[in-house]
């Protein structure tokens, strides 16, 4: 295990500090020598804080919603199987035509119970409008569509299309495990500058006591030869 003292030790955290920011993954390890024990701990308490935080429970009703819009859009995605001109579909023919026809109109009408669910959960608590991506405007001219991209995501939600990535964070002050990484060698760091500053303080202290030695060791001199 190497050794550090405090301007390796700082060296070392900056560079650590420098590989999260950039996105590259910090052994365990590395990180825990770098910063010391005690703040290896602080590091492993705040990522179960952390945990803890991501213990939400979703509202049935919009729970209800989502299930209704991952079956229109899981639907959506078999159109992709019947474009283009082959008549196969595995070994078996088909009319692709007629077959894209019937599960163009099986995800339409799935969207529409979607859509009316969220009226319903929206017309029974305002409040829950909060769990979704987007402003939810049911007027004529709304930016709410029927189809895979147009629907409301939850905030929870882990798709593409979810309007509101980092959303949830925000609300409930979630963090990474990087940022919670690069929060503790913050302080790792705050921790060695004031130790430096410590060492500096009782040097010049040190120093201040041992002129005023010498100082009071010139008087006594003095005096002794005055009294001679």
């Amino acid at each position: 295990m190497p050794r550090f003292n405090n301007e390796t030790r700082k060296k070392r955290i900056k560079e650590l500090m420098r590989m999260l920011e950039k996105g590259l993954e910090v052994a365990p390890r590395d990180f825990a020598i770098a910063v010391g024990k005690d703040f290896a701990k602080l590091n492993d308490k705040r990522w179960a804080e952390q945990k803890e935080l991501r213990n939400i429970e979703v509202p049935s009703a919009v729970k209800e919603y989502e299930q209704m819009l991952q079956e229109a859009v899981m639907w959506h995605g078999k159109l992709d199987g019947y474009s283009g001109r082959n008549p196969k579909v595995g070994k078996v023919i088909v009319n692709r035509i007629k077959k894209a026809d019937e599960i163009k109109n099986k995800t339409d009408g799935l969207f529409e119970r979607a859509y009316e669910k969220l009226q319903e959960i929206i017309s029974a608590d305002k409040t829950l409008a909060v769990w979704f991506d987007r402003d939810i405007d049911f007027s004529f001219d709304s930016d709410i569509s029927l189809d895979s991209d147009g629907m409301p995501r939850l905030i929870t939600s882990k798709s593409a299309n979810n309007l509101a990535q980092g959303r949830l964070q925000q609300l409930h002050g979630w963090k990474t495990k990087a940022q919670v990484k690069l929060d503790v060698m913050a302080l790792a760091l705050e921790e060695l500058d004031k130790q430096e500053r410590t060492a500096e303080e009782i040097e010049a202290e040190l120093k201040q006591n041992q002129q005023q030695a010498e100082k009071l060791k010139g008087m006594l001199a003095k005096l002794k030869k005055q009294s001679e």
